[in-house]
């Protein structure tokens, strides 16, 4: 009779372990990694397109946004918001930028229009311009006046200050269309929250969203 050699059980479930122990050890590995240092940081859309990290070196920033008629009626104020909140966002991650108090005198004893990024450069001495040419902002959904749901569209156009002729010129470096739908599945009701509390909650995400074009983030 011949005999067959099986080998103990116990050592299957070792020459297993050994490898699921291992990989498990790499999870937590990684795992306690990502609880010490976070997710890894996300290039900025800035840097990624242009090489150039506006968190350092000397890159002075000026941030100025413009609105459509339509909606300046409702929202007199929303370029400036978006002007101090971007900005203010940008200078606590680093980015030499311009005092937004300074852009919004500049931009009232020019008329309230800014035509011409290189006079804005200039009137700063700034090295880029960042201006946020907003196309649509609501925060109520349509046909449903007592929906809210903030959407937004426009571009992101970025200049870049150079000597052409003697003269400091503002040429464009980056161009980006944004759109944004919050919140993303289905609007919420005014009667939870109200209009005006969602839409400076609105704003601030428009701000953050923006904002972060110019920095590294977490994703």
């Amino acid at each position: 009779m011949v005999r067959r050699l099986v080998a103990p059980s116990w050592r299957t479930g070792l020459v297993w372990l050994i490898p699921l122990a291992w990989l498990s050890g790499c999870s937590l590995g990684v795992m306690a990694n990502r609880m010490l240092t976070g997710d890894p940081m996300v290039p900025s859309q800035f840097k990624a397109m242009t090489g150039t990290d506006l968190t350092k070196g000397k890159h002075k920033v000026v941030v100025i946004c413009s609105t459509p008629t339509s909606v300046e009626s409702e929202l007199s104020t929303l370029n400036l918001d978006l002007i101090d909140g971007i900005t203010r966002r940008m200078k606590v991650r680093g980015v030499d930028v311009v005092s937004p108090d300074l852009v919004a005198k500049w931009i009232d004893d020019n008329g309230g229009v800014v035509a011409d990024p290189s006079a804005m450069a200039n009137a700063f001495d700034a090295d880029y311009v960042a201006w946020i040419d907003l196309h649509t902002f609501s925060i109520r959904e349509e046909n449903s006046p007592k929906l809210l749901r903030g959407r937004s569209q426009g571009f992101v156009r970025v200049y870049q200050v150079e000597e052409v002729n003697d003269d400091r010129v503002a040429l464009s470096a980056f161009n980006s269309e944004f759109t944004s739908v919050f919140p993303q599945h289905q609007p919420i009701s005014e009667t939870g929250r109200s209009a005006l509390t969602f839409q400076k909650e609105y704003i601030d995400r428009v701000c953050d969203e923006l904002a972060m074009k110019f920095y590294d983030h977490r994703p």
